[in-house]
């Protein structure tokens, strides 16, 4: 929906506001749709490795590789803060006036979420095209 700055009202299909004159700007919709999309592969990724995390300590346990068990907890954590804060950024890319912040929020944090192998890099790439839409406000 168009959105007047001034007015901070959303209203139908208008070229200009109906209260005040100025023209309505579009708010960026698609960016937020894919960047929550993204968040949540990443955090479904995240959820993964943690559900399987007993699995790959053990292996690691059994290949004498101990000391990295405590590591992988670390990226699990990293996973999750990454989805999270992917999702918050999809939210300001809604919010007129904050596209640009929440995209390189996206943006930082779906390379971040590299660690948990990026939602199957498909969580990766969303982020991606979802803060270029972000900064591009479509």
């Amino acid at each position: 929906m168009p959105y007047c700055h001034q007015c901070r009202k959303d209203f139908k299909v208008f070229p200009a506001c109906p209260q005040c004159g100025l023209p309505l700007v579009p708010r960026a919709t698609a960016g937020l749709v894919v960047s929550e999309i993204a968040g949540a592969i990443v955090l479904i990724t995240a959820f993964l490795v943690l559900l399987f995390y007993p699995i790959f300590a053990a292996i690691l346990s059994a290949l004498g590789l101990g000391i990295l068990i405590g590591y992988g907890l670390i990226i699990v954590i990293v996973g999750l803060v990454s989805g999270i804060l992917m999702m918050v950024g999809g939210a300001l890319i809604y919010l007129p006036g904050k596209e640009r912040a929440g995209a390189a929020i996206v943006l930082v944090f779906s390379i971040v979420s590299i660690v948990v192998l990026g939602g199957f890099i498909v969580g990766i790439t969303m982020g991606i095209v979802g803060a270029a839409l972000g900064f591009a406000k479509k």
